[in-house]
């Protein structure tokens, strides 16, 4: 085509300005039109034609950005036109709008407006959220429902015919069917009203504090009715009834095998026989009884344990002064600081002088130094923790059956790392933290996240209401990695930048999309304020002109 050189202008109103808009009318060639050519087909302008057409957007400027900012304010075909081609398309805008494929689980997700809209789903799960104001996300497979609106201020949750709505952890509302058939509904204004419905009319009851009602299975309790409290209260559990007068000073127990009373906190006295029970494999077990007396509480107290049990023991308590355990497999005695036991279970004796700051252990069941908080260290067949300078450094591992699980801190929240291993398969789920600058975590699987910056996650982790709704706001960065799916994604300032690798192809998108870049096996390819820069440093030297998009037209210059 000689030397003279068209330009590249991406979709249809760049092609209408770079050629009829300029006036390359009678220099095309007769199957082309200066519009929207049908069934996309090539438009090749005369090299006189295209060498005035580059004069003009040389002498104005603007025309080049009008052109350029038509083709990306519009449908967004553009940029995902044949040049930076995807499975399932890839639409970059930065903190505008970015609509790309999810990399730690398969399925599509959409980000705009920075952080505070986002919405995807992943093997039929949806979510979406306006951070920080609501988040929902719902599960048809496993008929769930999750709502967060400025959480934890509310929330709401599903599952199956159970749901439970609450405000401010006081305000709830609460219903589904229970394990009797039955069907339950709850309204709750904690500490002031409690109220339960039921589709049999047995499990109804209505509580109204501090004027008179009742509730069943609330408070720890299998019941409590009440009248004008603390005046009057009575509560019943495991078949022990407890009658109080001004609660909690005057009561009398009785039922069950049980028999007490008290006059707090002056003087007290319970008693409780050994019965049998059926447990949950339909077999008579024995509840071992009690015996327990005090005097001016919590300065006195006797208390017999375990009577009728393996291991019947004695305590005697004489706050803050003494302290005495004997039983068949453990004795300790403890004056002023000072302690000794000897712990016959587990096989060890362990001194302390004066308790927490000095003490060692010595024993096949434990092995411990201390002197706090300076260093210490222990150990049992189990488990191991150590410190140094407490809380400047601590460790912690456990190794039980399958499960190896060490963790270490820096000032606790300061500096975190956590491994939970399967011994079998040797994979391990892996977290570091180091507050408020990032947190990092692996999935056995290989699957990774780090996120810049953290200043909750690292006191939270794995709290999903927090993931969806505040930190993407803090977020400034992201980087996510799945070696499996051999996918990749980096995230700066909200998709300010972004960059991306799907198996052999990388893509790049910055300053709000109007910088792409799409590498692969063919080479590397551009695009510039929308406009196709060329491939493997071959510049363009036609237009192309299709239904919404621009393909090059490559030349030797001959």
């Amino acid at each position: 085509m000689g030397n003279g050189r068209a330009i590249a202008v991406p979709g249809e109103a760049a092609g209408r300005l770079a050629c009829g808009g300029i006036g390359c009318t009678t220099g095309c060639s007769p199957r082309a039109s200066c519009g929207t050519p049908p069934g996309g087909e090539v438009a090749t302008c005369h090299p006189a034609r295209a060498s005035q057409a580059l004069a003009a957007l040389r002498a104005h400027p603007s025309i080049a950005v009008l052109g350029a900012v038509l083709a990306v304010v519009s449908s967004g075909e553009g940029l995902a036109s044949t040049h930076l081609p995807t499975a399932g398309g890839w639409r970059a805008f930065g903190p505008l709008f970015s609509d790309v494929s999810l990399t730690l689980d398969p399925g599509q997700g959409t980000e705009a407006a920075g952080p505070l809209w986002a919405e995807g789903e992943s093997d039929g799960v949806r979510s979406w959220r306006l951070a920080p104001l609501v988040s929902r996300e719902q599960d048809p497979v496993a008929d769930r429902d999750e709502w967060d609106v400025l959480f934890p201020l509310s929330t709401y949750d599903r599952f199956g015919s159970e749901w439970q709505v609450q405000v401010l952890q006081m305000l709830r509302w609460s219903g589904g069917a229970t394990v009797d058939g039955d069907v339950k509904r709850r309204q709750t204004l904690f500490p002031l009203y409690f109220r339960q419905r039921s589709q049999s009319g047995t499990n109804d009851y209505l509580a109204v504090i501090p004027f008179y009602g009742s509730v069943r299975n609330r408070l720890f309790r299998d019941e409590v009715k009440f009248v004008l409290p603390p005046l009057w209260v009575e509560s019943r559990k495991r078949g022990a009834v407890t009658k109080n007068i001004l609660f909690p000073v005057f009561h009398v127990r009785s039922g069950g095998g049980v028999q007490g009373w008290q006059a707090w906190p002056l003087v007290g006295s319970e008693t409780k026989e050994p019965t049998v029970r059926t447990n949950s494999l339909d077999e008579a077990e024995v509840v071992p009884g009690h015996a327990l007396k005090f005097a001016a509480w919590p300065f006195l107290l006797s208390e017999r344990s375990g009577i009728g049990g393996a291991n019947p023991t004695t305590n005697l308590f004489a706050f803050p002064w003494h302290l005495r355990t004997r039983s068949p497999q453990m004795d300790h005695t403890w004056w002023m600081g000072f302690s000794h036991r000897t712990n016959r279970a587990a096989g060890y004796e362990e001194w302390a002088y004066p308790w927490p700051f000095l003490g060692h252990a010595r024993g096949p069941g434990r092995h411990a130094n201390r002197v706090f908080p300076f260093w210490g260290k222990a150990t049992n067949a189990t488990q191991q923790s150590d410190f140094v300078l407490w809380p400047l450094y601590t460790h912690r591992r456990l190794q039980s059956g399958t499960l190896d699980r060490e963790r270490f801190r820096v000032l606790f929240m300061g500096f975190s790392s956590t491994r939970e291993e399967d011994t079998t398969t040797g994979r391990a789920l892996r977290r570091r933290a180091l507050w408020p600058l990032f947190t990092w975590r692996e999935q056995p699987d290989g699957r990774s996240r780090l996120q810049v910056l953290a200043p909750v996650e690292p006191a939270m982790p794995g709290n999903k209401s927090i993931e969806r709704l505040y930190s993407p706001l803090w977020s400034v960065w992201r980087s996510e990695s799945d070696p499996a799916r051999r996918k990749a994604t980096r995230s700066l300032l909200w998709n300010v930048w972004r960059w991306e690798r799907a198996g052999d192809e990388t893509r790049a998108s910055a300053v709000f999309g109007l910088v792409q870049t799409r590498r692969d096996a063919g080479g590397r390819s551009w695009r510039v304020l929308g406009w196709p820069m060329g491939r493997g440093g071959v510049k363009p030297s036609a237009i192309a002109v299709g239904p919404g998009r621009a393909d090059v037209v490559h030349s030797t210059g001959h």
